[in-house]
């Protein structure tokens, strides 16, 4: 917490002390900071300083900056440690300075939190909106063919799914995204179409957030989150069989599915079954797939199994590993017990093929 009042022009200062030339991650903290204290009143001053850095886009940073919440969980007073620690000092002020700027500071806060409960509502009426279309949508929709051209490519069977002409997706297959907050808990929220060439869209202005399809549910059996349609239905049909296998749709929405299904079923054996974004990892140092995984798995006890590939292969989900033709190297079993996610993967000779890693965290 930032014990002394700044404004605009404190704020310019501070920033002169602290480099925009350094990795994303940090970068996008600190511009968080910056919009949790000012909001859209210092975009101007954000990107002249982050323009400063070498690789500056002024696209990225549009879009970055369109993407943070004012009240992004970053305090201004991360950024202001940052500077201090590189020589910023604050100014002498006197008391009557520091008045008028406490009631800057708290006017801004009162204009950014009115602000946040308009958005807010706003977001809500047109998620209420959208949802009323997807069920529009889905009462005329029918139930989706074995010969449709992505199922075909993808050597999987429909588990359920929909099909249709829909706004501008044709011989579309239609996936439901079901709620797991208010108002949404059990309801369709959105949709997702995937094209016969494999395109994925959602419906527009839709919540995909704490959104998931359950490709099969199984009681009392261990519980398999994985990302993508097609990766659930794979370990459905080829790994895990004898497990609920539930499917989030991106890994950013893994640790929320994964704490909802948790909730509800407290003894029950999660598993992230995870992508592994092994060659982004060559060119960017940084694995999305597993990170998002582990963070998940950890989150709730579980345990966290992606698919292995050589350095050089194609390939990043269970499907790819299905597919691949190394697909029938055997798999390497870690923990091997009754209902447990090697048994269920390794065990028989249908359920030989892939390659796997699995970790444990904690017990489920």
């Amino acid at each position: 917490m930032n014990a002394q009042p700044i404004n605009l022009n404190t704020l310019s200062s501070i920033l002169n002390f602290v480099t925009s030339n350094t990795d994303r991650t940090e970068w996008v903290r600190n511009l968080m900071a910056i919009k949790s204290e000012f909001g859209d009143d210092a975009k101007e001053l954000a990107q002249s300083w982050s323009a400063t850095a070498t690789n500056f886009k002024p696209k990225d940073f549009k879009d970055t900056w369109k993407s943070i919440k004012p009240a992004g969980g970053v305090s201004i007073g991360s950024l202001i440690h940052s500077a201090m620690q590189n020589g910023f000092k604050f100014e002498p002020m006197t008391t009557a300075q520091k008045k008028r700027l406490d009631r800057e500071a708290k006017q801004r806060k009162a204009e950014q939190a009115k602000a946040q409960a308009i958005e807010a509502q706003r977001l809500n009426d047109q998620y209420q909106q959208v949802s009323e279309q997807a069920y529009k949508i889905l009462e005329q929709a029918t139930p989706a063919p074995d010969n449709h051209p992505y199922l075909i490519k993808k050597g999987i069977g429909t588990n359920g799914v929909l099909f249709g002409n829909v706004l501008n997706y044709q011989n579309a297959l239609i996936i439901p995204l079901t709620g797991i907050d208010k108002p949404f808990i059990g309801e369709v929220q959105s949709l997702q179409f995937i094209q016969p060439d494999g395109q994925k869209r959602y419906l527009s202005g839709g919540k995909k957030a704490g959104g998931f399809y359950p490709i099969q549910w199984i009681d009392d059996a261990p519980i398999v989150i994985c990302e993508g349609f097609a990766t659930g239905a794979t370990l459905a049909e080829h790994y895990t069989p004898f497990s609920s296998v539930i499917c989030a749709f991106d890994s950013g929405n893994l640790k929320a599915i994964a704490k909802a299904f948790r909730s509800q079923h407290p003894t029950a054996q999660i598993i992230i079954a995870g992508d592994n974004d092994h060659q982004t990892e060559r060119n960017t140092g940084t694995n999305i797939g597993q990170q998002k995984a582990i963070e998940a798995a950890k989150s709730v006890n579980g345990i966290v199994s992606l698919p292995q590939f050589a350095p050089n292969e194609a390939g990043s989900d269970w499907n790819d590993r299905l597919q691949s033709k190394h697909g029938a190297r055997s798999c390497t079993q870690t923990y091997v017990a009754a209902h447990t996610w090697d048994a269920l993967a390794c065990a028989g000779a249908a359920l030989t093929t892939g390659s796997m890693e699995t970790q444990r965290w904690g017990s489920a």
